[in-house]
């Protein structure tokens, strides 16, 4: 092919030539020898130079090929990857134990609290924003977890590393982390926040949570048991600063949970209608050494030590959540003249679709009572009495939620009257 297009160049280049040698076809007979020998030499020329274009362009298609063998080389040799969405976006290795997965969470929250005697107060906060990564690394056993967030909560609008762990699972009877990680203590607070019945926690789980801390955690499930057992730095409040020991002990806690029907699992309530029904219990122990500052939620001051102990419920049937637990705490104040304290929560809560897997109407019954005044300002007992309704546009994921609570405040004795309150909430959610 190279060739003929190279002949009908020439042919084009001597046709041009005799065109332009005279002024008519009839005078072409005349040409003389000389210019015949002219003509022939230009022939020769553009023959010559066409020869040479033709080099140059086999030259370049060899050039070409070899560019796109190497390129074909370097990209089988680049790790076969596999991209997507499945509970998260995600990048994984096909060949190799590598992967990242890219999960998102907020919530958007207006929040109206009214006191039976005093002011009301109105907000809109960005309750919880979070961004988690987490996958698999040189080991399909190896998994690795870290989450940041952000919140209006506490007028601030701070970063912070929330979780960072990494964990080895060598069965499904035995696991191993380390690192900053939710305690599996109080049932509610183990369940993620996008999976709660209500826009937050319970009264008593905020006064008795022991909610993340650092250290070393063992886990596993043998058939229906499923254990935790931890030994970690103090661990603080959810109104407490700080991560690192003061003092020189450590806490430790220990949890386990009976699957008596099929799992209930850490989710609070289910959009999609439950078949078979489920029922698990759990009951965990701890003792934390406070090393913080002091907490309103918990009554709690730094050096104070607390026993602290927990039972819990869930079941759940076609349309029907049904969640329950129950707190103890047993207090060594440091408080000069104050003796040791004990401390009692529960929570009772229920939920019911209307509409399944759309519309849900849930009640709560929360209490706390603390035994003595450790930290000023706070109640003796408080009963907070709820009632919600959630839309669930696609399940968890995309979700509203609202409620009303009236709260039932009494403080110590010899303290002022307390005051009763009402609070609406009302919280847009996403989840991916």
């Amino acid at each position: 092919m190279k060739k003929l297009w190279g002949r009908v160049a020439v042919a084009m280049v001597g046709a041009a030539i005799s065109w332009g040698g005279g002024p008519a076809r009839a005078g072409a007979a005349e040409i003389g020898a000389e210019d015949l020998k002219v003509m022939r030499q230009e022939l020769a020329k553009q023959r010559a130079y066409v020869e040479q274009l033709e080099k140059r362009l086999e030259a370049q298609e060899t050039k070409n090929e070899a560019r796109a063998k190497a390129q074909a080389e370097a990209i089988a040799k680049l790790p076969a990857v596999e991209a997507g969405y499945d509970g998260g976006f995600f990048i994984k290795s096909k060949d190799k134990p590598f992967s990242l997965v890219a999960n998102g969470f907020a919530q958007f929250r207006y929040t109206m609290d009214a006191l039976e005697k005093g002011h009301t107060n109105q907000n809109f906060d960005v309750g919880l924003a979070r961004l988690a990564l987490s996958g698999n690394m040189f080991d399909p056993k190896l998994m690795y977890f870290m989450q940041f967030q952000g919140s209006t909560f506490g007028n601030n609008n701070n970063v912070t590393m929330l979780d960072w762990w990494m964990k080895y699972s060598f069965a499904p009877e035995i696991a191993l982390q380390g690192g900053r990680f939710v305690l599996p203590y109080s049932r509610q607070f183990y369940t993620h926040p996008g999976n709660l019945m209500f826009s937050d926690l319970s009264e008593a789980d905020y006064a008795f949570n022991l909610p993340r801390g650092i250290g070393a955690h063992v886990s596993g499930k043998l058939g229906p048991v499923s254990y935790h057992a931890a030994t970690l730095n103090s661990v603080r409040a959810l109104d407490a600063s700080g991560q690192q020991n003061v003092g020189s002990n450590i806490g430790a806690l220990g949890r386990v949970e009976l699957d008596i029907l099929k799992p209930y699992g850490y989710y609070e309530t289910s959009p999609t209608a439950v078949s078979d029904a489920q029922l698990s219990i759990g009951a965990a122990v701890a003792y934390n050494p406070v090393d913080g500052p002091s907490s309103t939620f918990q009554n709690l001051i730094v050096k104070d030590s607390t026993t602290n102990v927990t039972v819990d419920l869930g079941f759940r049937w076609d349309r029907l959540s049904l969640q329950a637990a129950g707190y103890y705490r047993h207090d060594k104040f440091t408080t000069p003249g104050l003796s040791d304290g004990n401390d009692w929560g529960y929570y009772s809560q229920m939920g019911y679709y209307l509409v399944p897997g759309k519309f849900e109407l849930a009640g709560r019954v929360s209490g706390v009572e603390f035994d003595k005044a450790n930290v000023s300002g706070v109640f003796q007992r408080t009963t907070a009495y709820t009632a919600g309704l959630n839309y669930y546009i696609y399940g968890h994921n995309l979700k509203l939620q609202s409620d009303y609570s009236f709260l039932d405040n009494s403080r110590f004795s010899g303290q002022p009257k307390a005051n009763d309150a009402h609070r609406f909430r009302l919280q847009a959610q996403f989840l991916f």
